[in-house]
């Protein structure tokens, strides 16, 4: 139920000043600055995926794994008063073992691979990037599985010309000059 009050011109003045008084007491017009944005995380279309083959082949039969970054998923917190940013990632894979994986002697089949976490601000210093490597175990019978890796943090400093939406981390497969051009030249074309 609401209430409805009719005061005087005079009294609306004064109640208007008084309660203006009252929320500006309260917080209610303190200018919130927004939240300040996280680093954009980019998986570039060059280095999503790894296809690694047996010896100097690239034929099919060839093939040990294929794998390919999915996504991620993270948090990201802001802090300004220490001027850093707080991340965890962890990347989701799509592995498919090819047939010159040897199988264990239970069935199952294994390959590793190295993907990155790269900051290209901070480049050429060792933090800027750093490669990680991931075991996938296929069980018997099957060919294709969905990981995610474990978590990686990130302590990402900032200073008053780098804001955190300034920053930019990449995520992408560790390859070597042949898996790259291999990835080029088998791009889908749109």
């Amino acid at each position: 139920m609401s209430r409805r009050f009719d005061l005087g011109l005079a009294a609306r003045g004064a109640a208007l000043l008084v309660a203006l008084g009252g929320l500006a007491g309260c917080g209610i017009f303190d200018k919130k600055e927004p939240p300040a944005p996280c680093p954009q995380v980019r998986i570039d279309r060059d280095t999503a995926k790894i296809t690694r083959f047996q010896g100097s082949g690239t034929d099919v039969t060839d093939t040990l794994i294929e794998a390919e970054i999915t996504g991620y998923t993270g948090t990201c917190e802001v802090r300004p008063d220490d001027h850093e940013v707080l991340m965890t990632l962890n990347a989701t894979f799509l592995a498919t073992v090819g047939p010159a994986t040897p199988a264990q002697p239970d069935g199952s089949r294994k390959q590793r691979f190295k993907y990155f976490v790269a900051l290209p601000d901070f480049y050429p210093h060792p933090a800027g990037k750093q490669v990680f490597e991931t075991e996938v175990t296929f069980p018997p019978n099957v060919n294709q599985v969905r990981y995610r890796d474990a978590e990686v943090a990130l302590k990402i400093p900032l200073t008053k010309s780098v804001s955190s939406g300034d920053v930019r981390v990449y995520l992408g497969m560790q390859l070597d000059r042949d898996q790259l051009e291999f990835n080029r030249r088998n791009q889908p074309q749109y």
